[in-house]
């Protein structure tokens, strides 16, 4: 049941998806309002939330996570249930406190206990999997019944929200106190070690490949309407369409990442990478209906073997008392990449002067050149390790042989 409750709470990740029907509207409902303000209370709650996200994994790290979890749940779940209100600056207020302060709370804290509950390096990513697919389910159920219920009238679109009413409930209910485990060991008198000086550079390249990676994904997820616009292959209910599609193959991709991680380990999105790369290439190349829709699959299927990668490696790289931060600052930089990926398609428009078809096959190539740089960098780390063993196994050598002939005892009479 706390693991039920953890995946029904996904859905104040996707939280924005209920609104998205009804955007349109919005410029017509604030028609009198400045437009820079109603923009904003459309995507800026993604900016709003990523330092939350930061100090919701900083308080994991010395606080139970549980009623981390609770306290940006409930956020998210009274601003999102009381948010179809007619004023432009209680809506952004309300739009920014649920899916901006609730969600880069809930967010972090949700992997933080994830990675608490399920030390084990394949576990964790098994369940880490599980909880992006409920995720994806939980998206497409909310925008589809906020667009059934928006045909009404744009405010009963947010009656969609009400359901976060008994997973909060839930939450509460259910879900295990959980006080970070070196807090714990301290109480009970054990010794707990400090975490080395500068235990974060190790987290550097990931984050650094999370943004570039990122950010070219969202520009499919978030920018598909326009390509979709520009090429001239489909109309609304074939944007629809995709965004379905391609949240489904997302869904059952989640589900097998456990088992695909545990064989291949940190070699597991190398492959995702040039595949996502190619759907973006043939897209640009050959714009059609029929490549339209392979390419949102496709790429919606492979984008979870890096998703659920990058947050598992996050906590396997850090002390386990500073997985709540080491969550937090790789969510920081997938926020970030969401927040920018807008902006990195209509940049290479107005720079370049070419169509959104014609700019799309550059996230191809910049995803090329990240898996690219992260093989050799998986090959060079796998050499050091094998090197490194080798000079252990040399210097136990060694060692022993002096402690033999310390004793009297040569390394052949033995």
């Amino acid at each position: 049941m706390a693991l039920a409750a953890l995946f029904l709470s996904s859905m104040c990740t996707l939280g924005d998806l209920v609104v998205n029907p009804i955007v349109a509207n919005l410029y017509d409902v604030f028609a009198d309002d400045p437009e820079w303000l109603i923009n904003f209370a459309i995507t800026g709650p993604a900016l709003v939330g990523l330092p939350f996200g930061i100090i919701a994994g900083v308080l994991c790290d010395r606080m139970d996570k549980k009623w981390i979890m609770v306290i940006g749940f409930a956020i998210f779940t009274v601003s999102a249930v009381f948010g179809a209100v007619d004023n432009i600056y209680l809506f952004t207020t309300l739009r920014c406190l649920a899916t901006g302060v609730g969600w880069g709370i809930t967010n972090t804290a949700a992997l933080a206990i994830l990675a608490d509950m399920f030390p084990n390096e394949d576990e964790h990513g098994k369940f880490v999997g599980w909880y992006n697919s409920a995720m994806s389910i939980m998206g497409a159920l909310m925008a589809a019944i906020a667009g059934v219920l928006a045909v009404s009238a744009w405010q009963d679109a947010f009656f969609t929200y009400l359901i976060a009413v008994p997973v909060l409930v839930m939450l509460v209910v259910f879900l295990p106190k959980m006080p970070p485990s070196h807090v714990t060991d301290a109480e009970n008198g054990k010794k707990v070690a400090a975490a080395p000086a500068g235990w974060w550079t190790k987290l550097i390249p990931l984050t650094i490949q999370v943004f570039f990676v990122a950010i070219c994904y969202f520009v499919m997820l978030y920018m598909i309407a326009v390509y979709v616009v520009d090429a001239g292959v489909g109309d609304e209910a074939f944007i629809g369409m995709l965004a379905s599609a391609g949240t489904i193959a997302t869904a059952v991709a989640s589900i097998i990442f456990g088992a695909v991680y545990k064989r291949m380990k940190n070699f597991v999105y190398v492959p995702a990478l040039f595949v996502m790369a190619a759907c973006f290439i043939v897209m640009g190349f050959f714009p059609n209906p029929a490549t339209t829709i392979a390419g949102v699959v496709v790429a919606g299927f492979f984008w979870p073997f890096y998703f659920c990668y990058f947050y598992v490696r996050a906590t396997e790289l850090v002390p386990a008392s500073k997985g709540g931060t080491a969550t937090s600052i790789v969510a920081f930089s997938d926020g970030l990449a969401a927040t920018g990926s807008s902006y990195l398609l209509t940049g290479l428009v107005g720079a370049t002067g070419m169509s959104a078809v014609q700019a799309w096959p550059v996230m191809g190539y910049i995803l090329i050149a990240v898996a690219i740089v992260s093989v050799i960098y998986l090959l060079a780390f796998r050499k050091n390790t094998k090197s490194e063993a080798s000079d252990e196994s040399q210097n136990d050598a060694a060692v022993e042989a002096a402690v033999n002939e310390a004793r009297g005892e040569g390394l052949g009479d033995k």
